[in-house]
Order: structure tokens, then C-alpha cells, then sequence
């Protein structure tokens, strides 16, 4: 049962516990105010005492609260850890705020694998990040066009893919991170690519999967298929069972590639861009995925419109396919 908040026993649990939190001298903890320490006690209190009464829900979000806030702030898992240990050192010398010490062991001890779950989660997301951002500065080094390409899909993904309740902006964003692995020669050729060239280009799928596999099994599926085809026209894998995340970041793809003026060929306006993916329904796209094309359709209208005004014709020295050569 829950304590009075007044209670002058739960007061000093409080008291004790933030105190044991500011003595860890080698952690953040002991740079934070105790008035600081004191409040996230409490509210760790909290939830300890709602777990304690068969609501485990509390304490789940506690968790959540601190692997998010803490964890961005630079805490190490270790130095959290010692946190909880300073708990169950707490509950041990005032066994009658939390019951007996058994239940508020099996409880922190609870608390604690959960929160490595949590906190295992956090970390494979900030390694993402992290090397997404590393790539992106080795794409721009290579073609300034493909990393600002893979921004501005992960933009239009984001918009088709709310329609359809699913998130894969992140797989956006390294959809094309393989393609680091593609000679420049090749990358930034202007005019058409030769037979060998193209397949050459074509693999740029699996390099991103064999990149991000490692950190992200599941990214790194849509990545490989985000150029196959319903109709099994697509590649590497030639596949027509389709998955409905990989044909959104498709989708976004094309979208891209055909409003952005490319080395090979000029802009095309966002209503050309459109009935190319409606021409494409049931063969390069899903008829699903082209409806939410249409859906978001107002809302992607002003980005896509942003990339940039037609170049004259005495500038397009290249054919202009509404197909981009390497969507």
C-alpha cells in the first residue's frame, strides 16, 4: 500500500535515497542539485510503490523517462545502474515505506533488466544516428546529390508512410547509404550508363544492407528491397512479394528523383511526378501505397515543389525521363 505522502518515514526515504544519489561521485549524479535528486526520487518512489501494488505500468514509463532523459544526457548504463543499486540499498534500510525487503528487491531487480532492454534500445537507435551521420558526410564527399537526396526522401516517406500508420524514416534516410561503395565514375556520370555500369549500380542495395545489418537486421531488409518491384522487374532480388515498407521509401524515391534535377536530367513538375506513380500502380508500386501517395498528396505538394525550378534547355544536355536512372 501506498504511504501517505506526508508520512515522515517516505519523506526520509526520499531524503536518504537522494543523498546516496549525490555521494556516487563517479557519475552525473553527484553534479546534479539535490533538490534535483529529490524529485526524481520521488518520483521513482512513486512507481516503485504503484509496482508494489500490482501496477507495474508506472514504473515501466519511470524506466522510459530515465533511459531517454538520462541516457541522452550521457549517462553511462553502468553509472544508472549504481542508481538503482543506491535504491535497493535505500529500501533496505526502510523497509516499511516499500514492504518487505524481499518484494522491493524483486521489484529493483525487476527494474533493472528492464531498464537494459530500455536502455539497450536507446543505444542501437544513437548508433544509428551516429553512423547515419558519419555516412552522410561520406556520401557528400562523394555526390552532394545522393545525401541530400536521402533526407529529402526520408521527408516524403515520413508524410506517405503517416497515412499508412507505419514509420521507416530511418530506412530512408540509408536506403541509399550503399551507394558509397559505387564508383564515382559511375555515381556521377552524366549521360547514360553502359550494361556493365548498370549493374555496377544495381547492387547498391545490398551494400546498404551489409552496412546497416549489424546495427538494425530489420532497417537493413528495407534497404535491400527498396528497389524491388510487385511485377518482379525490380532487383537485387528479383522478388514480387513485396514489402509494404520498402515500396513506401519507393515510392518517396521516385518522387524525389523526378521532382530534383539531376546531373543527367532536369526537374519535372510534382503533377508529372504523380501519374508516374499512378502509371506504375500494381507494377512498381502497391495499389496501397500509390492510394497513400494520392492521400498525402497536398502534403508533400509544397516540399517537392521546393527542390528547384526547370533548367533551361540549353542546360539539359541529358534525356528527361520521368524514370530517374538511379531512383
Amino acid at each position: 500500500m501506498q504511504t501517505p505522502r506526508n508520512c515522515p518515514e517516505r519523506e526520509l526515504f526520499i531524503g536518504v535515497y537522494a543523498t546516496k544519489l549525490k555521494e556516487l561521485s563517479d557519475t552525473p549524479y553527484c553534479s546534479r542539485s539535490l533538490y534535483e535528486l529529490e524529485r526524481m526520487a520521488e518520483r521513482c518512489l512513486e512507481a516503485m510503490e504503484k509496482a508494489g501494488e500490482g501496477d507495474r505500468s508506472w514504473l515501466e514509463r519511470y524506466l522510459s523517462h530515465v533511459v531517454l532523459r538520462q541516457g541522452r544526457e550521457g549517462f553511462r548504463s553502468w553509472q544508472l545502474i549504481k542508481g538503482f543499486d543506491a535504491l535497493r540499498d535505500t529500501a533496505k534500510r526502510l523497509p516499511n515505506v516499500l514492504g518487505s525487503f524481499v518484494e522491493a528487491d524483486d521489484l529493483v531487480h525487476w527494474a533493472i533488466v528492464r531498464f537494459a532492454q530500455l536502455y539497450e534500445e536507446l543505444q542501437s537507435i544513437q548508433g544509428l544516428t551516429r553512423m547515419v551521420e558519419s555516412l552522410t558526410m561520406a556520401l557528400d564527399s562523394k555526390e552532394q546529390y545522393t545525401s541530400s537526396h536521402c533526407r529529402s526522401v526520408q521527408k516524403i516517406t515520413e508524410k506517405i508512410g503517416r497515412v499508412l500508420g507505419i514509420d521507416v524514416g530511418l530506412a530512408a534516410l540509408l536506403h541509399d547509404v550503399g551507394k558509397i561503395h559505387i564508383p564515382d565514375r559511375i555515381l556521377t556520370k552524366r549521360g547514360p550508363l553502359t550494361g556493365q555500369e548498370w549493374l555496377i549500380l544495381k547492387q547498391h542495395p545490398y551494400h546498404s544492407f551489409r552496412i546497416v545489418c549489424p546495427i538494425n537486421p530489420e532497417i537493413a531488409s528495407v534497404c535491400l528491397r527498396h528497389h524491388e518491384r510487385p511485377d518482379g522487374g525490380g532487383y537485387p532480388l528479383g522478388e514480387t512479394e513485396v514489402r509494404v515498407e520498402a515500396n513506401v521509401v519507393a515510392a518517396a524515391d521516385t518522387l524525389h528523383a523526378i521532382c530534383s534535377r539531376r546531373t543527367y536530367r532536369n526537374y519535372q513538375r510534382l503533377d508529372v511526378a504523380l501519374q508516374a506513380i499512378r502509371r506504375s500502380r500494381g507494377k512498381q508500386f502497391l495499389p496501397s501505397v500509390v492510394d497513400a501517395v494520392e492521400k498525402a498528396y497536398g502534403d508533400m505538394a509544397g516540399f517537392l515543389a521546393s527542390f528547384g525550378p526547370p533548367a533551361t534547355h540549353g542546360d539539359d544536355t541529358h534525356a528527361t525521363n520521368s524514370q530517374p536512372r538511379a531512383a
